[in-house]
């Protein structure tokens, strides 16, 4: 993964941000994702913090209340958010 990459990745994360919650919650969004960190993914990869990430802004879909559930899934372990997030919920999630 290249920077451009990473860095088009965190612009998509921005954007979906945008779309899916009220500018009330925006920020609130953003620092509820900043608790996951480089330190919850596998070799602390940027490229795995940005897909859980992603995945987790996917499987909330615009309901606040539903990130943190979401991360602290992905605090656990991070690939669980992606696997659902990318197999439509046909396993069990928090």
């Amino acid at each position: 993964m290249n920077e451009k990459e990473l860095v088009q990745m965190a612009k998509d994360i921005e954007m979906q941000i945008r779309l899916d919650y009220d500018v009330t919650e925006q920020e609130q969004v953003t620092a509820l994702l900043s608790k996951l960190t480089k330190e919850h993914v596998m070799a602390a990869s940027e490229w795995n913090l940005l897909s859980a990430r992603k995945a987790i802004l996917t499987l909330a879909q615009g309901k606040i209340q539903k990130v943190p559930e979401f991360i602290k899934a992905a605090q656990t372990d991070f690939r669980d958010v992606i696997y659902w997030a990318t197999h439509d919920g046909k396993d069990k999630k928090p």
